[in-house]
């Protein structure tokens, strides 16, 4: 037996040690990859498994249904529709309201009050809530919503007949969940609606997911900048060139977030501005190694010229 083959025994090892670690790491990227895209489009469904069913009225009264249609965080508001429901003591055979009614709506940022004229069926009429909340939060940010309804007949007349109100909230907005709604019956003819808006579990997978890649690159790229500064590997123009192009790729790649959150939310304080800095810090030392480079070569060939 020669001192050569346990060299090479010890060799064979390592690298089918090295194989087996970068097959399980391989693997368990895959699988983690397909939970998220299961997780992602199990999230996605449950947003739209429920359907919209009518409210009954009560007696003599009317039911006050608002749906929203469209959230915007950075304005603080709910845009959808007010519909009304009256009771068949309002209506006739035809389903047209026999009496006038005047539905008092708090707090809209328009049309706080909205008139029903006699022979009509109430149509759907477009209202804006304020929602408070905190969009720097994003992707965990929440908003409150809420409104007090009530109605009365023969308004023209004052403040008109209060009728027997309920209100309440049919909610279905891609990429927001309705959390916590309630409604309190504050007088049979005054009811309020509550609840709480937040980030659907997809939006929130989604994000989730491309904050971990943006580290993953940055990571990346210190390893690269690493192995050359050890030796391990070579630096070339082209690998400068790749880290360089991904400090200007991760702008384009943080406005795919869903939702488009504003810059200076705080994934941007946690994640996003330390990946563009460790990357802007490679950019730098892969210049400063490949002008060492060149500054050698161009030492070498003067030291390698022949003298006249």
């Amino acid at each position: 037996m020669t001192d050569q083959e346990p060299t090479d025994r010890v060799a064979a090892t390592q690298d089918s040690s090295h194989r087996s670690v970068r097959t399980i790491v391989a693997v368990v990227l895959v699988l983690a990859f397909a939970a998220a895209y299961l997780a992602v489009i199990a999230f996605y469904r449950t947003g739209f498994n429920e359907s919209f069913a009518p409210p009954t009225p009560p007696s003599g009264g009317v039911a006050v249904v608002f749906a929203p249609t469209k959230v915007d965080p950075e304005a603080r508001t709910a845009s959808g529709d007010v519909l009304l429901f009256l009771s068949p003591d309002l209506t006739d055979s035809s389903g047209k309201s026999k009496v006038p009614l005047r539905l008092e709506l708090f707090p809209a940022l328009s049309k706080n009050s909205l008139d029903y004229a006699v022979g009509q069926i109430p149509s759907p009429v477009a209202v804006t809530l304020p929602t408070p909340g905190i969009v720097q939060q994003y992707p965990v940010d929440t908003y409150e919503v809420g409104f007090t309804a009530r109605a009365a007949t023969n308004a023209a007349l004052g403040r008109g007949v209060e009728v027997p109100t309920q209100s309440s909230m049919f909610f279905q907005v891609p990429g927001w969940n309705l959390k916590d709604a309630s409604t309190t019956q504050v007088s049979v003819s005054e009811a309020t609606t509550v609840g709480s808006i937040a980030r659907s579990g997809s939006t929130k997978v989604v994000a989730a997911l491309m904050l971990i890649l943006m580290v993953a690159l940055a990571i990346i790229a210190v390893l690269v900048v690493q192995s050359s500064a050890s030796g391990r590997m070579r630096l070339e123009l082209n690998v400068a060139s790749w880290i360089t192009a991904m400090l200007f790729a991760l702008l384009p790649i943080r406005g795919f977030l869903p939702g488009d959150p504003p810059i200076g939310s705080w994934i941007d304080i946690l994640v996003f501005f330390w990946v563009e800095a460790t990357i802007m810090v490679c950019v730098a030392l892969a210049a400063t190694g490949l002008l060492m480079r060149a500054q050698e070569k161009r030492l070498s060939s003067k030291l390698d010229k022949p003298s006249k």
